[in-house]
């Protein structure tokens, strides 16, 4: 099975990472309006990526920790097909994302950043199939060698998922066969010369071309 491509638009203004979006849309399964532009720019940033490259799924990455209906329908309502819930979040905020995702048709994706290995565990067992599990290593926790797959475990199997922190096109091969996965990458593309070039050898390193 391939891995499916999310590219992360991040810490860029917003005319950049709308152009980004444009270029790269043919290359990608996803694209991200990352949580830097949301704070910045508000639900803009996502009604303007969504209408810069048609067809292409975006999520928001709210990194919601409360309240959720409304932040979720927020970005639901400006194009988003998907946002994100802190895993670290209450239960209640959990499944009010799950309902809020079913009830617009759309996906909730659980960020895992700083979740404990029983806390994985605890909402792999205990959430519906349709709800992606991201294993996040946070920006300032990166460092040389971090390894996002390495927060899976054998709570993973049979779940949706999706990793994040630092990736680059080497990572992705050694990631091929963990299933139904989801590579983000973001810097590797925002910070190029050639976003569009970085994104094609993306994808052909996640098998996608």
């Amino acid at each position: 099975m391939a891995l499916q491509l999310q590219i992360a638009l991040d810490r860029v203004p917003l005319e950049h990472a709308v152009r980004i979006a444009s270029a790269v849309a043919p290359h990608t399964d996803w694209i991200e309006v990352g949580t830097s532009l949301i704070k910045q720019f508000g639900m803009e940033s996502v009604r303007q990526v969504v209408a810069a490259a048609p067809g292409v799924p975006v999520l928001a990455d709210l990194k919601t920790a409360d309240d959720t209906v409304f932040e979720f329908g927020l970005a639901y309502e400006a194009g988003a097909s998907s946002a994100t819930v802190l895993g670290v979040a209450a239960d209640a905020t959990l499944d009010k994302a799950v309902q809020c995702a079913a009830e617009h048709g759309k996906e909730a994706v659980v960020d895992l950043l700083e979740t404990t290995g029983p806390r994985r565990a605890e909402l792999a067992a205990r959430l519906p199939a349709s709800v992606v599990l991201a294993a996040h290593i946070g920006k300032d926790a990166q460092h040389g060698g971090t390894d996002p797959a390495a927060l899976l475990g054998t709570w993973s199997a049979g779940r949706r998922l999706a990793v994040a922190g630092g990736l680059t096109a080497e990572d992705l091969p050694g990631l091929a066969g963990a299933g139904d996965l989801r590579v983000i990458v973001g810097s590797a593309v925002t910070g190029a010369d050639d976003p569009a070039a970085a994104a094609r050898h993306l994808a052909r390193a996640a098998g996608r071309d």
